[in-house]
């Protein structure tokens, strides 16, 4: 099941933009005092799939659950802005995981320069999030895409220019779970809760800088594209052997919007060093109470096409269809690479959110592959998940 429960956490996106009705307001964000905001979510799940895995709840289908619950607390005034995130979820028993996403504290230098510090997302690619999918790509569980580290983070944006530089001493941090050390929203390098099948990583000191740029083509067409590129350096602490290590990843990205349509592209390369004797090729990484090993040394890509359909009905402001694929291409002979295709839509109906999702994926720990199906590989057979989720946005 903690599966099932790491791809309904990642699922953010739809409500990135959203400010449900119910959102409790108390104050006024121009003032001194400033204003607070109180939301959340309940969301609930229905999943088809044609495997069985233990930890994905066996051969069990056709079931309607509840999924998990989170409640956002958020401040802002003119100088200061402020979030809290926290989820909890259910595997077995209501809040038997619990995690904090966020908690970070922002100081508004200017509408351009902010400089935020805790725990918080990291700006890697061409968003924190990589698409519409409801599942994310599968490079959000190689552990690139939707990462919450604790740090600080400089951002300057004006209309044409982003500018990021972040510097994190640590990872998100391990909270209440089943796991060892995978009781946590972000994949991170964990210790394995088996150490003869996995390492033991601890990631630190991590500077990740992303810069872009927008281009207006038409305006009057929408025709604009955004492009630009991120780095990834951090030190590996290793935990068994005797040699730290490092990570070296890059990512070069665009956004193109046209009309109505919107194409992205990431392409980039991983580079991680362990110095690990007994796994010198793939490190463990954990979310979500599921520790799983990925390939040391890949190239990877990721692309999707959306098309948004405005009004089409009243109370619904936009329904958005999408395909995305991503793939993680390892360089070690004999290791097998993984892909996953998502095609899916979603909309809301005023407070209801509603996605629906068809993944079908090869070596994909989190669609139907083992635990080593990210690193050395299982096989090349195809894995296939039909989901649907509904949840109510206060």
């Amino acid at each position: 099941m903690r599966k099932i429960i790491a791809l309904i956490g990642l699922s953010t996106a739809l409500i990135s933009t959203l400010t449900p009705a119910g959102t409790l307001h108390i104050g006024n964000a121009d003032t001194a005092t400033g204003k607070l905001d109180i939301s959340g979510a309940v969301r609930t799940r229905y999943l088809y799939k044609d495997y069985a895995d233990s930890a994905n709840e066996g051969s069990a289908n056709g079931d309607w659950k509840l999924a998990d619950i989170k409640l956002v607390v958020a401040y802002e005034n003119p100088d200061w802005i402020a979030s809290m995130d926290t989820r909890c979820y259910q595997y077995e028993r209501l809040c038997d995981a619990i995690f904090l996403k966020d908690a970070w504290l922002g100081y508004k230098f200017s509408d351009q320069h902010r400089l935020n510090v805790g725990l918080q997302s990291v700006d890697f690619g061409y968003a924190r999030l990589w698409g519409n999918s409801y599942y994310e790509t599968i490079l959000n569980t190689v552990g690139i895409e939707d990462i919450q580290n604790t740090g600080i983070k400089y951002q300057y944006n004006d209309d044409k220019n982003h500018i990021t530089l972040g510097f994190y001493p640590r990872d998100g941090g391990n909270y209440k779970g089943p796991t060892k050390d995978s009781s946590r929203y972000s994949g991170n390098f964990v210790q394995a809760d088996d150490l003869s099948t996995g390492t033991d990583i601890e990631e630190k000191n991590m500077w990740i800088g992303r810069i872009s740029r927008n281009i207006s083509i038409n305006s009057e067409q929408n025709f604009k594209t955004e492009i630009g590129a991120s780095y990834w350096y951090s030190e590996l602490e290793n935990q068994i052997g005797p040699q730290d290590g490092h990570r070296k990843t890059w990512n070069a990205f665009a956004v193109t919007d046209y009309q109505n349509w919107q194409w992205m592209l990431s392409i980039g390369e991983q580079d991680i060093q362990t110095n690990d004797p007994n796994h010198p090729f793939d490190s463990t990484i954990g979310a979500f109470d599921y520790p799983y090993q990925v390939a040391n040394k890949a190239r990877f890509a990721a692309t999707e096409i959306s098309y948004s359909i405005k009004e089409p009905f009243k109370n619904i402001s936009e329904i958005k269809p999408y395909l995305t694929y991503s793939t993680y291409n390892k360089q070690q002979s004999g290791f097998i690479d993984s892909d996953r295709l998502n095609a899916g839509f979603y909309f809301f109906y005023k407070n209801l959110g509603i996605q629906a999702e068809y993944i079908r994926s090869k070596n994909d720990p989190m669609t139907g592959g083992s635990s080593l199906s990210l690193g050395q590989g299982d096989h090349n057979k195809a894995s296939q998940l039909f989901f649907v989720s509904a949840g109510y946005y206060f």
